[in-house]
């Protein structure tokens, strides 16, 4: 099974009710592909010579993907911008900046490649189930691409106050999403981590230079360091750890360690740091809790029960719930919230045809409509996978 094999077969709209209605906010459509959302947004950001806080935008878009999503700028210019991977299109004027909360949902338009006859019977005949009694509502393995080959999350460190580690996860360690260039300049970082002149000789200029430029001035200076990173990417850093430990928890729901999940209803799917039980959606999938908080040190009036499954969840990284929180700098936190354990699609449709990039394979088409922050890839795993699955061949994950 392949999926993104090219962009058009990952197609995502964002739906948002903001409409144009006047105010100091230039409101605009962001279309995109094969490039990451913080990465077109820099790339106009110099163009247009913006400052980095005049620019909002409610979420983090695929990079291997045809993308659509809402962007504002403060006093921002009222026309268009052309790039040769993403177009920006000026829509009109709004009063506050576009945030997370004002996108409604997600339209998706996939494409699951290389399926043989009864897999893609399989999908067609598991749509309507799905349908009604919805999918575990994961992050999914997009939400990790700041993980490097450690397996170990940049926010614990930050947590435990171990800010030069922290800072080497962030700089130096090796990422599979590291293109050829990154790759030798965090290879000079591990190899030269401590000697900052030669280090600083060696490095392009980069925002990755200019805090080992901090360093040569100020050699064990890790803390300061540390809040030198970008703080967009400090955020991300967070909600991949925040992510990882709420995916633990709904496993941890869904199966407890007292019971399997028996071979007729489910299957593990590695995501992650973690193999997380994902049933096959029948009538016995039902999640004790509808909702579960984003874990942290912000958590306030849990009952001993969410309290227990919060710290039994965090104990695999040796932390509590008190102990998930952050001294310095507070520019960002862990999000505070709940989050659905179950997601039904609206208006999931599947649709079986002859696949022409592949001989003699099928292919399933799929449109359906998800609730901003759900995982499109969540729902084709409830679809495709099965316990005995071959692994899904997927072109590339978001940063």
């Amino acid at each position: 099974m392949k999926l993104k094999c090219v962009p058009e077969d990952f197609v995502v709209t964002e739906v948002s009710d903001r409409k144009p209605a006047g105010g100091v906010h230039g409101l605009y459509r962001l279309k995109k592909a094969s490039v990451g959302t913080l990465e077109a947004l820099q790339t106009l950001q110099r163009s247009w010579n913006l400052a980095p806080t005049s620019l909002n935008h409610g979420g983090l878009k695929d990079r291997h993907a045809v993308t659509s999503q809402f962007v504002t700028i403060r006093n921002g210019p009222r026309s268009d911008f052309i790039h040769e991977l993403f177009s920006l299109t000026y829509l009109g004027q709004t009063e506050t900046a576009f945030g997370a909360a004002d996108i409604v949902g997600n339209q998706f338009e996939i494409v699951v490649r290389s399926l043989s006859e009864p897999d893609c019977q399989r999908i067609q005949s598991r749509g309507p189930l799905v349908q009604t009694i919805g999918f575990p509502n994961y992050f999914d393995e997009q939400r990790f691409g700041s993980m490097g080959a450690s397996r170990e999350f940049i926010a614990t460190r930050w947590c435990r106050k171990d800010y030069e580690q922290a800072l080497w996860l962030a700089l130096a360690e090796h990422n599979r999403h590291d293109n050829g260039a990154e790759r030798v300049q965090k290879k000079i970082l591990r190899d030269l981590w401590g000697e900052w002149k030669q280090c600083k000789q060696q490095l392009d200029r980069s925002h990755r230079r200019s805090i080992v430029t901090y360093l040569v001035d100020h050699p064990v200076g890790f803390r300061k360091a540390f809040a030198l990173l970008n703080a967009n990417l400090r955020g991300l850093y967070l909600s991949a750890f925040q992510s990882a430990v709420w995916n633990r928890m709904l496993a941890k729901a869904i199966c407890p360690e007292n019971q399997t999940l028996v071979d007729a209803h489910g299957f593990s799917v590695e995501v992650g740091d973690c193999a997380l039980p994902f049933p096959v959606p029948d009538e016995t999938t039902a999640v004790r809790w509808p909702e579960l908080p984003l874990p942290s040190a912000r958590c306030k009036g849990l009952d001993n029960d969410m309290r227990n499954l919060c710290n039994e969840s965090l104990s695999h990284y040796e932390m509590t719930l008190e102990q998930m929180k952050l001294s310095f700098p507070r520019d960002r936190w862990f999000s505070r919230g709940q989050r659905r354990t179950v997601i039904v699609p609206t208006d999931l449709q599947l649709t079986g045809a002859v696949d022409e990039r592949y001989r003699g394979r099928r292919k399933v088409l799929l449109s359906f409509t998800l609730p901003r922050g759900c995982y499109a890839t969540m729902l084709i795993k409830a679809l495709t996978a099965h316990r005995d699955n071959q692994e899904t061949e997927i072109a590339g994950e978001s940063a």
